[in-house]
C-alpha cells in the first residue's frame, strides 16, 4: 500500500499524452486514470487503482460498480503480462522539463536525469540544506563550504571510528558477560527462596517430627546402598569394583519399579517431575530439591553452612 501511494505521488507530475485515445478498460472507473497498481476483486472481478479502492473501503464495504458486498482483502493484484505492458506502453509528458513522449514505464530512469527534478546537496549528511533543481547543483557544488570541508570531516570520522569501535565492541561483550551474570544471579537466588521453603529449610535428612515423609522411604534405600558400599567385610573384599556397581544398581533399580508415574515427585526450584531418589534436598512438611538444580547452583556442604548459621 504504501509503494501504492508512492507511485501516484510520482504520477503526479507527469500528463498522459493523447489522453482521449487511452483504451477505457485501461483506466480505473473512480479516478478516470489509467490503472496504477490495479487490483482486481475476488467476488465479482471488477479493476481498481490500489489507493483508490483502498480509499473507497474507508468509508463502505462494497464494490463501487455493482455494489457487491466485499472487503479490502477480497482485492488481489492483476498479474495478467498483457495488461500490465500495455499499461507500462502508455505516453507521458514531464511536467517539470516538459519532456515527451516518455513511456510510463520509464518514467523512473527519467527521475533520475529531470534538468527540473527537486534534488538535496550530497553534503546534506553533514547538515547542508540546500535543495534545488538538479541543473543547479554542480554550481552549488562549487560553491557549497560543506563540500569544501568534507575531506576534513571524513579523516577525522575515520580517526575517531578506528578509535571508538573497539570500545563499542568491549561494551558489548561486557553488556552480555553482566546480562549473563545477571540471570545466573536471579536463578540462585529463586533456588535459594525455593531451598528456604517459606521458613522450611530444605536438608538432605528427615527432620524426624512428621510421620508421613513420602521421600523417607527412598531416603532410607539411598542410606543403606551407601552403607552397603563402605563396609569391608570379607564377602565384599571378594567382590570386584565392577560387581559392586551392579549390586547397587539393582537396589536402586528395585526401588525405582515401586514408584509408579503418577507418584513422582516435582522439583520446588525448576517444576520438573523427578524420582523421589533424585530428591537431595527435602522438607517432611512439602518441598523438595532435585539433583540437578543442586548441583547447577550449589553444593549440599554450602547450603548446610547457610543453615546452620540462620538463628
Amino acid at each position: 500500500m504504501a509503494d501504492a501511494k508512492l507511485q501516484a505521488n510520482v504520477f503526479n507530475d507527469y500528463d498522459y499524452m493523447k489522453d482521449d485515445s487511452i483504451d477505457p478498460e485501461l483506466k480505473c472507473p473512480l479516478c478516470t486514470l489509467p490503472f496504477q497498481s490495479p487490483v482486481a476483486s475476488a467476488t465479482c472481478g471488477h479493476t481498481f487503482c490500489q489507493v483508490c479502492i483502498s480509499q473507497w473501503m474507508t468509508r463502505q464495504a462494497t464494490c463501487p460498480i455493482c455494489r457487491t458486498m466485499t472487503s479490502a482483502k477480497e482485492f488481489r493484484p492483476i498479474s495478467t503480462r498483457i495488461v500490465l505492458n500495455q499499461l507500462e506502453r502508455l505516453l507521458v509528458r514531464c511536467k517539470r522539463c516538459n519532456q515527451a513522449n516518455i513511456q510510463r514505464g520509464d518514467i523512473h530512469e527519467h527521475e533520475k536525469r529531470c534538468p527540473n527534478q527537486t534534488v538535496s546537496c550530497p553534503a546534506f549528511d553533514i547538515k547542508c540544506k540546500w535543495k534545488g533543481a538538479r541543473s543547479a547543483l554542480t554550481q552549488h557544488i562549487q560553491e557549497c563550504p560543506f563540500q569544501k570541508i568534507r575531506p576534513a570531516i571524513d579523516d577525522i570520522y575515520e580517526h575517531l571510528k578506528n578509535i571508538y569501535e573497539p570500545l563499542v565492541d568491549e561494551l558489548q561483550t561486557v553488556r552480555q558477560q553482566l546480562e549473563k551474570q545477571m540471570q545466573r544471579t536471579n536463578d540462585q537466588n529463586h533456588f535459594l527462596l525455593a531451598v528456604f521453603n517459606k521458613g522450611k529449610p530444605m536438608t538432605n535428612q528427615c527432620s524426624g517430627q512428621t510421620r508421613n515423609c513420602q521421600l523417607q522411604p527412598s531416603i532410607q534405600i539411598e542410606t543403606r546402598s551407601q552403607r552397603m558400599q563402605k563396609q569391608n567385610n570379607p564377602f565384599q573384599e571378594q567382590l570386584n569394583f565392577q560387581q559392586v556397581n551392579q549390586a547397587f544398581s539393582r537396589l536402586v533399580d528395585q526401588s525405582a519399579k515401586t514408584i509408579s508415574p503418577e507418584n513422582k515427585f516435582s522439583c520446588t526450584n525448576c517444576q520438573c517431575g523427578v524420582n523421589p531418589q533424585d530428591i537431595v534436598l527435602h522438607h517432611c512438611e512439602g518441598g523438595g530439591i532435585c539433583r540437578s538444580c543442586l548441583e547447577t547452583y550449589g553444593s549440599l556442604e554450602s547450603h548446610e553452612k547457610i543453615f546452620a548459621n540462620k538463628p
